[in-house]
C-alpha cells in the first residue's frame, strides 16, 4: 500500500441527514455529490489535502477518505463500484497509481471508488465490510 499524507476517518454515516455540513454540491454519474470543495478534517485532526466530497447517497463513498484498495469492489456481488481515473475497471490493483507531486496527486492522491450502480445494490454491505477505511456507507436513504 502506497504511503499517504492524510489519516482516513470513517465516513460520517449521518451525512445525508446534515445538509448544512454536507450540502449536494453536484452531480456524477447519475449520483449527488456532497461537501466537494469544503474542507473536512481526517483523523488526526488536521485537513484532509483534498476536497472531493461523498459520492452517491444510498451506496456512499467519502472520496477523501478513500485510499483506493479496491477491496470493496472485489467484494460487491454486483460489481456496483470502478475507479474513477481508471474507469470500466475495478478490484484490487486495477487503480491508477497515482506518482506523488504530479497534478493527480494534488488533487486526488489516489484512484477513487465510484458507486456506479447504487440502484442495484441489495445492502449486503459486503463493501462496508471490506473497506479498510470505513470510507463505504450503505443505507436506503432515498
Amino acid at each position: 500500500m502506497m504511503k499517504l499524507d492524510f489519516r482516513s476517518r470513517p465516513i460520517d454515516e449521518n451525512f445525508f441527514n446534515l445538509p448544512d455540513k454536507y450540502p449536494v454540491t453536484g452531480m456524477h454519474k447519475n449520483h449527488e455529490v456532497r461537501a466537494e470543495g469544503i474542507l473536512r478534517i481526517d483523523q488526526l485532526g488536521k485537513p484532509y489535502p483534498t476536497r472531493l466530497g461523498i459520492h452517491g447517497t444510498n451506496v456512499a463513498v467519502d472520496w477523501d477518505s478513500c485510499i483506493a484498495d479496491g477491496a470493496c469492489m472485489d467484494a460487491c456481488p454486483l460489481h456496483g463500484f470502478e475507479w474513477y481515473l481508471n474507469e470500466g475497471k475495478s478490484g484490487k490493483g486495477n487503480d491508477i497509481k497515482i506518482k506523488e507531486g504530479t497534478k493527480l496527486w494534488k488533487k486526488f492522491r489516489t484512484d477513487k471508488a465510484d458507486p456506479t450502480s447504487q440502484d442495484e445494490c441489495v445492502y449486503c454491505n459486503a463493501c462496508v465490510v471490506a473497506c479498510p477505511s470505513g470510507a463505504i456507507s450503505v443505507l436506503k436513504r432515498i
